[in-house]
């Protein structure tokens, strides 16, 4: 009998140890995970016209609570075509981000990241769970120009989004971040295809910065990249702001520092003068820390 009872604690403990491998970190309660539908059926969703429908109807950046107040730091600037292709080290691990939300294709900015995985990319809370509802069909275009895909695509496997985003209705900016993993194709990773951009966490300076995305509002198209470089970044509470004018599209789209990091992502804007980045804190790095193990 004791023995019997023995097996039956040894049998419950190894049950919880098999729930978090060794050396890897229990999912945290402030991530909320969500499969994707098979790679194969994203891809046969994306036609070519829902393709051309999610352009059109790009993800809207939300506005600042309140009227912006006035750069603190460098002039007004105008986003700039980014010239093609986009296949240089530096540019092909950013690009397009489909998805549908509510019935409604639509699309976002997005980047390979640096993960253990080899296969993560990050973006915007708002552009994968915008109004109460998770995004479907989420998939990554790397260095798309023009409707050319010179990497393919890449259906997301899983979403990983901050709780408190989604609990908080989608209108707690310091969490507007998100990310979500992709499955290796022809043995190759993410990473090994097109290259991976590292990411900062906790960095509150103020610093000059290149913002990127895919703007797609009229008069824009979001078939091509655009970037504000070298403009002064003012850091506030949990996020910093700029002199450039943000356009639907770019939300999600990375704002890298001197080392070609990822310190922020696009996530708010008045669409005239200020666009606002959401920087990444300890929760963050949670969050990244469990979508890239």
């Amino acid at each position: 009998m004791k023995l019997n009872r023995l097996f039956a604690v040894l049998g419950a403990s190894a049950a919880v140890f098999a729930l978090a491998p060794a050396g890897q970190a229990a999912p945290s309660p402030d991530v909320v995970e969500r499969a994707q539908a098979p790679s194969s059926e994203v891809d046969a969703y994306w036609t070519p016209e829902r393709i051309a429908d999610a352009l059109a109807n790009p993800m809207p950046m939300p506005t600042p609570d309140g009227a912006p107040a006035a750069p603190e730091a460098g002039e007004r600037a105008l986003i700039q075509k980014v010239p093609g292709p986009y296949t240089t080290d530096k540019l092909r691990s950013m690009g397009r981000l489909l998805f549908t939300t509510g019935g409604r294709n639509s699309s976002c900015s997005a980047t390979s990241v640096e993960a253990a995985n080899k296969n993560l990319v990050w973006t915007a809370a708002h552009c994968v769970h915008y109004g109460g509802v998770a995004a479907q069909n989420v998939t990554f275009l790397p260095a798309f120009l023009n409707n050319q895909k010179p990497y393919g695509t890449w259906p997301a496997k899983k979403t990983f989004i901050p709780q408190g985003w989604i609990s908080g209705g989608g209108r707690d900016f310091s969490l507007d971040y998100a990310a979500f993993t992709v499955e290796s194709q022809g043995g190759k990773t993410l990473t090994d295809t097109v290259g991976a951009k590292g990411v900062v966490f906790e960095d509150k300076k103020n610093q000059n910065t290149d913002m990127y995305g895919y703007p797609a509002e009229s008069p824009y198209t979001g078939q091509e990249m655009y970037t504000c470089s070298g403009i002064a970044a003012t850091v506030q509470v949990f996020d910093a702001k700029i002199a450039c004018n943000g356009i639907g599209g770019q939300s999600g789209g990375a704002w890298l520092n001197a080392q070609d990091k990822v310190w922020a992502v696009n996530s708010r804007s008045d669409r005239r003068t200020v666009t606002y980045g959401t920087l990444f804190d300890a929760k963050a790095k949670q969050l990244y820390q469990q979508a890239g193990a």
